[in-house]
């Protein structure tokens, strides 16, 4: 790791190595003197509420939090999807920005295996995590990656995995999971998505049985209040689930996402829909249609 990384923390882990050793001392001493101007000057002052926390209240834990988004470089379906541009905005940015609007994380990170998704990262003003090859491949469950960027960061205790290919994700539906975290002390908050459609199952023989309804008494939409349906757009856990492997458990809650902003991005049509349905959607007035 460079001296630049192991004294900044700027970034979780970047090949850097091998600079010259001039241009490290030059640029740190200049660093160490923004680095102290900036702290005296944007330092909050007693009684103000700082970055990524809520104001004090006897009900509200505190802890230390950070968001993460997994972005590899190898995505198949859509060459470089993280990458990809609606209404303006990679992505990548558009999920980070998000997260900066709620302001509920001490941090923001991407973690990736790829230069130029890190760079899209760093233009956003996230942190970067650079994601070991183990955890970056088709095969890989989201958890490895997420539990290689907390072996490095293991003081976290609350960690949001935001899906950046969820593009209608707003800073809203943050500060809910956040809230429930805080104040229900929830041990795991994620995003669903209520559905009202009949589901079949197939026998061994081949032949069709309700799975989720008494086909004898088929019910109307308004007699049922439907299922909910994980939708992906993101997963605020306690770090202390990593240890069992799931990002869900113990006192669980929800965030229900309205259907038009469950759109998950993973195919080249669901970009095209995604594209056409953003300039409505990043509308403030139209932020939360049911």
């Amino acid at each position: 790791m460079s001296p630049i990384s192991k004294r900044f923390g700027w970034y979780d882990w970047w090949p850097l190595d091998g600079w010259n050793d001039r241009w490290y001392l030059l640029r740190c001493r200049q660093l160490m003197k923004i680095s102290l101007v900036l702290t005296c000057t944007l330092l909050p002052q007693a009684g103000t509420k700082a970055h990524g926390t809520f104001a004090p209240s006897s009900d509200r834990e505190t802890f230390r939090s950070a968001a993460l988004i997994l972005a590899r470089g190898g995505s198949k379906g859509i060459k470089k999807k993280n990458l990809s541009v609606v209404n303006g905005k990679t992505l990548i940015k558009r999920a980070v920005e998000n997260i900066l609007e709620s302001d509920v994380f001490d941090s923001v990170w991407v973690s990736t295996d790829d230069m130029e998704i890190a760079m899209e990262a760093q233009k956003a003003t996230a942190r970067l995590h650079w994601r070991h090859p183990s955890t970056a491949t088709d095969s890989a469950a989201s958890i490895l990656g997420v539990q290689d960027f907390f072996a490095r960061h293991p003081d976290l205790e609350v960690i949001g995995l935001i899906q950046c290919t969820s593009p209608f994700l707003t800073s809203q539906f943050l500060i809910e999971a956040l809230r429930l975290i805080k104040e229900a002390h929830c041990d795991s908050v994620f995003s669903v998505t209520r559905s009202h459609q009949l589901r079949w199952n197939l026998d061994q023989r081949g032949y069709l049985h309700a799975a989720n309804f008494d086909a004898t008494k088929r019910p109307r939409r308004q007699d049922w209040n439907g299922e909910f349906v994980e939708n992906g757009m993101f997963y605020v856990f306690r770090t202390s689930l990593l240890a069992e492997n799931v990002l869900q458990g113990g006192r669980a809650r929800l965030v229900e996402i309205p259907k038009n902003r469950s759109l998950e991005i993973d195919t080249e049509f669901d970009l095209v829909v995604a594209k056409v349905m953003a300039p409505i959607l990043d509308s403030e007035s139209q932020q939360m249609i049911p």
